[in-house]
């Protein structure tokens, strides 16, 4: 695996995960009870996409490990590393929770400086992580990832190859049993604890940096793309059989790990796929910018009376297809004059080389990256993130 190595079918399939936490969004705040539809129509838009957002944002989380892990430069420092992550997710999330307070507003200063901190998803109450901009909650938890990551990765590393396939294991393990030990909880609890708190959300990140070790080594054995889906279908179809929060990301964990591990080995055996297409890319660098806008697109539509809730299945289609088109259409302008821009910025004013005593991510070998870092494209990508995604 050469240094010049492309991933661009997982920047594609950023897309697809971002459009599932829409799809949960679009469910939760627009095809509820009251849609003058069929019960069988509403049936099966409330089993496709009632745990999108779930998916999408486990899939984010792993996803950034794994990132993070093939784009990492040989014996960068931890404070480079920390610099190009704030210059990639914060001048987006600045504007957007900007825009939140104009848009939404009801923020107090422990609001505020929680959501401009990204620490909100530390503070177990529902006006805090849940305040002006909600999908945000997501970004705090990636905050602490690209905290811990520098030492994290400085272990798993030093690992053999037995060791990673345990860990990876473990990983797996952890989250599914913390999910059933609060099925007794109440629903707030199991919320917080399962889905919203940064050190759970940990062991998706961990399993990504394992798969990205796994794969560089050449040693991960997994399914193919194909089968990958194959077998992703039928977990998220099985949620909606479990209580809950293993309905959430425990089933689908498995599934999602070998989706992305997959979509690498076909990128780095210069295999085509629907992912890796020029226009499936750009939508892919486009995420970001899509999870970040497309809440507030709906509160902006409810709050001019855009999106009738009590409407046939022709008014909800064209009322879905307008929110989607809004939102994908101020993704556009976010990424290309607020996140490209301030990102080439940032990096320009990146600090030097950190004194001793600053902690180094150890070097590896035959790590593929992009010119910024990435490993999907010279355009800067990453995600993740990403999400309720």
């Amino acid at each position: 695996m050469n240094r010049k190595s492309r991933l661009p079918a997982l920047t594609g399939l950023r897309w697809a995960a971002a459009v599932a936490v829409f799809g949960q969004h679009l469910l939760e705040r627009y095809f509820d009870a009251h849609l003058e539809a069929p019960q069988q129509l509403r049936s099966v838009l409330w089993a496709a996409l009632v745990n999108g957002g779930a998916l999408g944002v486990s899939f984010f989380f792993v996803l950034s490990g794994f990132v993070l892990t093939w784009s990492t430069r040989p014996g960068e420092r931890a404070g480079s590393f920390w610099w190009r992550r704030i210059s990639k997710i914060y001048p987006a999330t600045l504007v957007t929770t900007l825009a939140a307070v104009a848009l939404v507003g009801a923020a107090g200063p422990l609001q505020l400086a929680t959501n401009l901190t990204l620490t909100h998803s530390w503070v177990p109450r529902a006006d805090v992580y849940g305040a002006l901009n909600p999908v945000s909650w997501s970004l705090s938890v990636e905050a602490f990832f690209y905290l811990c990551f520098p030492m994290l990765l400085a272990m798993l590393r030093r690992l053999r190859t037995p060791a990673l396939w345990g860990v990876a294991v473990l990983m797996v393990e952890f989250v599914a049993a913390v999910a059933i030990d609060l099925i007794p909880f109440d629903h707030d609890t199991a919320l917080y604890v399962a889905y919203l708190l940064p050190p759970v959300r940990m062991a998706e990140f961990t399993l990504g940096i394992v798969l990205a070790l796994l794969v560089r080594r050449g040693t991960w054995r997994g399914p193919g793309l194909g089968w990958s889906f194959a077998l992703l279908l039928p977990a998220y179809a099985g949620n909606l059989f479990l209580p809950y929060p293993v309905n959430q990301q425990a089933l689908t964990l498995i599934p999602v790990a070998f989706v992305i591990a997959a979509a690498a080995r076909a990128d780095l055996r210069g295999q085509r796929t629907l992912w890796s297409r020029p226009l499936m890319v750009y939508l892919g660098e486009l995420s970001f910018a899509f999870y970040l806008v497309h809440y507030l697109v709906f509160v902006a539509f409810e709050r001019f009376r855009l999106l009738p809730h009590e409407a046939g299945p022709v008014a909800g289609v064209l009322a879905t297809a307008s929110v989607f088109s809004f939102s994908l259409i101020v993704a556009m302008g976010v990424y290309h004059w607020v996140e490209v821009p301030a990102l080439e910025l940032l990096r320009r004013r990146r600090p030097g080389r950190h004194r001793a005593g600053a902690m180094a991510i150890p070097p590896q070998r035959a790590l593929a990256a992009g010119p910024d870092g990435a490993p999907i494209s010279p355009a800067p990508a990453q995600p993740v993130w990403p999400s309720m995604r």
